[in-house]
């Protein structure tokens, strides 16, 4: 979302703009749809969805545990975006950012590696300056803008401080949106997603840049591939001091009504068909609702890693 009062592109976490210092106003906890065992797409650990106003399960008894409230921001109706820590970490480092220019929207999300210093911080820089560089060069084609938008936000993050003696520099993984006349313009690198979801199918439009993607293209297959060590690991992300990020751009039309997915590992991970991923939309939700049961869905499986989506429903009626 954006600052009311100076426009500066903010993130999740924000008390105050740092542009101009004003107070940020976020949604509370009574304006959220929390993520609660009654909210949409919840379940007991029974199987069963039914509970009375105690949030008492009315198959097993069971009392639900109160989780904290998903950060929901909503830009618009059509666009919202929903980030939780999950249930195995203490903090989020997952960042979301959004913004509405004259009817193009930006989109950026990024998940900070868990085994670099400063990584909460590496992926809020990496939003806020990815998406202030496509304002910045709005004169440009959408794959330049996307390329410096990128590189951008890999520059931000090898300028933070790298402080840590045990820990990797600050790094983080980010996929950017932008959709303008039709067109979805995006750019990705790490292993963050991009998926458009129509009423019957689903495209995963970004390749992880990952270790099992590597072994799988060499001709292994993916079930021995899945069970070594390094099957979960990254090949490159933004913030590698001693290399130069390959930024991925690329572009498809839109037709029709479609759903832009924008996600990190913490939902992709439970995903491991397209079937299972296109199973988690129903259109008769709002994108409000839809964005927490996406949320709810990871931590139902776990809850093992920090969990950010982004939702634009898009209409070719406009």
């Amino acid at each position: 979302m954006d600052c009311k009062q100076c426009g500066e592109v903010l993130g999740t976490g924000f008390a105050f703009c740092e542009a101009c210092g004003a107070a940020i106003t976020v949604a509370t906890d009574s304006d959220r749809v929390g993520a609660q065992s009654n909210q949409p797409g919840a379940a007991c650990a029974c199987g069963h969805a039914d509970f009375d106003s105690d949030d008492i399960c009315e198959n097993c008894g069971r009392k639900q545990p109160i989780l904290d409230c998903p950060d929901l921001q909503v830009l618009n109706v059509m666009t919202v975006s929903a980030s939780h820590r999950g249930l195995q970490h203490t903090e989020n480092q997952d960042a979301v950012a959004m913004r509405d220019s004259d009817g193009i929207f930006a989109l950026a999300l990024a998940d900070g590696v868990s085994t670099a210093c400063r990584s909460k911080e590496a992926a809020r820089v990496a939003v806020t300056t990815a998406l202030a560089s496509l304002q910045t060069y709005s004169d440009m084609s959408a794959s330049q803008r996307l390329q410096i938008a990128v590189s951008a936000a890999n520059d931000a993050i090898c300028a933070l401080p790298y402080d840590d003696p045990v820990l990797a520099e600050p790094e983080a993984t980010i996929v950017v949106a932008m959709i303008e006349a039709g067109q979805l313009h995006y750019a990705w690198v790490g292993d963050s997603r991009l998926y458009v979801i129509s009423r019957d199918s689903v495209m995963q439009l970004t390749e992880d840049d990952s270790w099992l993607n590597q072994q799988v293209k060499a001709g292994i297959s993916i079930n021995t591939a899945m069970k070594d060590r390094n099957a979960h690991c990254i090949t490159q992300c933004l913030g590698m001091r001693d290399d130069v990020p390959n930024i991925h751009v690329a572009s498809m039309a839109l037709e029709g009504d479609m759903t832009i997915l924008l996600c990190s590992d913490g939902l992709w991970n439970y995903c491991d068909s397209l079937e299972k991923m296109l199973a988690l939309f129903d259109s008769m939700l709002t994108v409000s609702d839809q964005c927490l049961k996406l949320i709810n869905f990871a931590n139902q499986q776990g809850g093992h890693d920090n969990i950010s989506v982004i939702l634009h429903r898009y209409s070719a009626l406009g």
